[in-house]
């Protein structure tokens, strides 16, 4: 048994109850014990608020929790500087600032945390599960089949997750860097989205003509048939349109195209660029 959510969400402060309940709601609905769901909530709400009152740069961050057998992970991801967990002094008995830290210490059954010059930190938690008797997480547990990650495949699964998120937020240089260093530039996702699709449905042009210069396929489609062209014309991201149709991409390929997708949704400005194949000189 294996549930995941993957949530790119506002650093603001009304994200973190959101979050909190649409996790609570999962946990309940598989039935695992109260005591643990107050851990668990507690546990990220510490780590949610801990990213919006400190991380320095960014306006997003992303929580990943997955739900896997009877262990529960979580993974807060922000874009500011990073900390040193080991150098951070434990609170005074009176404080009332300062023990974020400590509650996911000592809620949490494993704390990991990881820096990323330049690129934020990533706080790691996890919780082992109870489910209660007849629950639905333990009927599904009974017939799980779903092998664990050895260490190596998780920390591969956490490198190439920061790589996707590098190309939903523009990061070209960075993603380039890596890209050049050896990273293959049609890497996709569990879902078949390339980091030039994420790129170009993220509005970032210069990062898919970077890509797209690497080797990236214009045309590659993801596991539902949708491709880089027609997504960006769904988002009316003209820059993008124009960097893909200078890398080859077709107007009339996949289901729907982007001539389709144009006169789905009135884009009508796109269909004089599709008659030639190529948009007007900027």
């Amino acid at each position: 048994m294996e549930i995941s959510l993957d949530l790119l969400l506002p650093r603001d402060a009304a994200s973190v109850p959101a979050t909190r309940r649409l996790l609570n709601a999962a946990l309940t609905a598989l039935g695992v014990e109260e005591d643990i769901r107050v851990d668990i909530g507690v546990m990220l709400t510490e780590a949610c608020t801990n990213v919006i009152k400190h991380a320095e740069h960014g306006a997003l961050y992303t929580v990943r929790a997955s739900i896997q057998d009877r262990r529960c992970q979580i993974k807060v991801i922000d874009c500011g500087t990073g900390f040193d967990a080991a150098g951070i002094p434990s609170p005074e008995p009176a404080a009332e600032n300062g023990r974020g830290l400590m509650i996911m210490q000592t809620l949490a059954d494993g704390v990991r945390y990881r820096t990323f010059l330049q690129d934020g930190a990533l706080v790691s938690l996890e919780k082992n599960l109870r489910y209660g008797e007849d629950s639905l997480g333990g009927l599904l547990l009974a017939d799980s089949r779903v092998p664990v990650m050895t260490d190596a495949e998780a920390e591969m699964e956490e490198f190439a997750t920061r790589l996707f998120d590098m190309a939903r937020r523009g990061d070209a240089v960075e993603l380039i860097g890596y890209v050049d260093a050896g990273v293959p530039p049609n890497l996709s996702n569990d879902k078949g989205d390339t980091l030039l699709m994420l790129a170009a449905y993220h509005g970032h042009a210069d990062t898919v003509r970077a890509l797209a210069a690497r080797g990236a396929d214009p045309e590659r489609a993801n596991d539902r048939g949708q491709r880089p062209l027609a997504g960006a014309v769904f988002k009316k991201e003209a820059e993008v349109v124009r960097a893909l149709l200078e890398a080859g991409a077709d107007p009339r390929a996949g289901s729907p195209s982007a001539v389709e997708t144009a006169k789905m949704f009135g884009h009508t400005e796109f269909l004089a660029w599709f008659e030639e194949a190529a948009p007007p000189p900027a």
